[in-house]
């Protein structure tokens, strides 16, 4: 008897999945994939074929795991591989409920009296949502794959094969997908196996404020982290006319930047959202009456077609017109203050520069190239095994590194890009097989639409970024190109190892739960739909991809 292929079996199964944290970038990540091994492990199927059940380690300084089980009744050599994370964001958005984050039923009665006082209150009224960390970014699409793979191994009539791949950190630095993919390479090669197809069951994510649709997505999104680091002229405050705040020349260039849509990418109708910024600060760590030297910034951008090298030249140009307005204004204030006072006021020169991190390189290593590799690899030894030192934070500090020996003492913005990088992924369909999965998605929506009353519809790419980036090669090697010289960690500690995504080169589909505010306190589940529409479509549509073959 399958035990986890209804409903009340697949919210059990959730439960059980969100009830273990697995806050990505800790070591519950470890404890997560050994639960999901575990519970895999009592399957009858993997009972007697344990050598198709995996837990494969990243050998990284958190001792994680991905966990990887093979579906493979020898009828066929086609395989679909199915790829879900299994960590969740952190939960200090819960504040004085955080304890009950992974208790969806405590939380929910906790917060019954109106701790919210929004929409979500009245969904928690309906009593049709499930309301907890990682119910929907996306413990119920793993428990979804989780029991689908139950029910095929049970399916006498299934003639697939199918290779599911849970991974962690897919929500800071997707190593996990990194590692799985080449041991996906590895395996199927072994067994002689045949991938032709990644799905991945990220739930639906709004595409505009208030979006409530559902969706089966035929790509997904790419991401790009460009970094800034903004460097002034100190002073002492007691001198403020004398110098300028990289506080300041960060903050005209923050608003430029944030949420402009000139930023956004387009592909037919649908648009990537505006970029927006993930982390601001100052590079100042005492208190003193000194501005400081440097303050740093990195932002989220979504692509669909931008490449490296196109995104830091809009960059360059909007960063130019912020420097240029930071020290224009700190010129126009002396004038002022010089009239007003009648002091004889020193008048100021600057000579702001705005540069990409190999053109900063230059100008650092003064004819010396071996001048860059010393301080870099000092800086990665220094911070790189630091619990609080992330990738983000070692690009910064490499910066940070190179400027204190940098000969240019002027104001300046350096560009970079920081580690991740998410390939933009879409569906091509100039082959046969593309032109089925295109039409799977159609008959999905159909019956959607007619079997289970709900309006189910098409998107080229999904927005919330997700593993399936690393399944494809597209532009990847061109974007590298523009990608490696102006990323400080490149090569280092962080790559994408494009040569075992070539070997796979697969379409993606997305098609999950449904729910509303992913890495909010109010994230919620909607019930019906995930526990008993969802899982018979994404069913379906499985049979439906495997029909091409026979």
């Amino acid at each position: 008897m399958l035990k986890w292929n209804d409903p009340a079996g697949l919210e059990k199964l959730l439960l059980e999945l969100v009830g273990q944290n697995s806050v990505s970038g800790t070591r519950n990540e470890q404890t997560m994939a050994e639960l999901v091994h575990r519970l895999l492990g009592t399957l009858p199927y993997f009972a007697e074929c344990p050598q198709n059940l995996f837990i494969k380690p990243l050998n990284d300084k958190l001792g994680r795991s991905f966990v990887a089980a093979l579906l493979d009744k020898g009828k066929c050599k086609e395989t679909l591989i199915f790829v879900g994370h299994m960590d969740t964001v952190d939960i200090e958005d819960y504040g004085p409920l955080r304890s009950l984050a992974f208790k969806p039923y405590e939380y929910m009665q906790a917060i019954k009296d109106g701790f919210f006082g929004n929409d979500a209150a009245a969904d928690l009224a309906t009593g049709e949502w499930l309301f907890g960390r990682g119910v929907m970014d996306m413990k119920c699409g793993v428990a979804m794959q989780m029991a689908l793979l139950e029910q095929l191994a049970a399916d006498k009539g299934f003639k697939g094969n199918v290779l599911l791949l849970t991974v962690p950190d897919e929500e800071t630095n997707s190593e996990g997908a990194l590692a799985a993919v080449k041991f996906a390479n590895e395996l199927l090669s072994e067994r002689k196996l045949q991938a032709q197809v990644v799905v991945n069951c990220e739930p639906n994510f709004a595409s505009y404020p208030g979006d409530d649709n559902r969706y089966v997505y035929l790509g997904t999104v790419g991401k790009l982290l460009p970094g800034f680091y903004f460097v002034g002229k100190e002073t002492h405050v007691g001198e403020s006319l004398s110098g300028i705040n990289p506080d300041f020349i960060a903050a005209e260039f923050l608003r430029r930047v944030e949420v402009n849509t000139d930023f956004s990418d387009y592909d037919g109708a649908e648009m990537t959202l505006p970029p927006i910024c993930l982390k601001f600060k100052d590079l100042k760590e005492l208190y003193s009456v000194q501005t400081p030297i440097a303050a740093a910034m990195y932002y989220n951008l979504q692509t669909f077609n931008t490449t490296p090298e196109t995104a830091i030249e809009k960059f360059r140009v909007v960063a130019k017109d912020a420097l240029d307005a930071a020290c224009t204004r700190v010129l126009e204030q002396a004038a002022i203050y010089k009239n007003r006072t009648k002091l004889p006021v020193k008048e100021l020169h600057f000579n702001p520069q705005v540069l990409n991190y190999s053109e900063f390189c230059k100008i650092v290593a003064q004819g010396d190239a071996n001048r860059i590799e010393r301080v870099v690899n000092d800086c990665i030894e220094k911070y790189s095994q630091l619990p609080d030192v992330d990738e983000r934070e070692l690009n910064i500090r490499i910066i940070s590194a190179l400027y204190e020996i940098c000969p240019l003492r002027e104001p300046m913005i350096i560009m970079f890009f920081a580690p991740p990088y998410y390939p933009h992924v879409s569906l091509k369909t100039a082959g046969a097989f593309e032109r089925h999965l295109l039409s799977c998605a159609d008959r999905l929506t159909e019956r959607a639409k007619t079997e289970y009353g709900e309006a189910v519809l098409k998107q080229r790419y999904f927005q919330g970024l997700s593993d399936l980036s690393y399944f494809a090669v597209q532009d990847a090697e061109a974007v590298i190109d523009g990608l490696a010289p102006n990323m400080p960690s490149w090569g280092r500690t962080y790559s994408v190892p494009v040569e075992e995504i070539r070997k796979l080169n697969l379409p993606v589909i997305n098609f999950g739960p449904h729910g509303r505010d992913p890495h909010k306190s109010t994230e919620r589940l909607h019930k019906k739909y995930s526990f008993e529409k969802a899982p018979l479509l994404l069913r379906t549509l499985i049979d439906d991809i495997f029909d091409f073959f026979e």
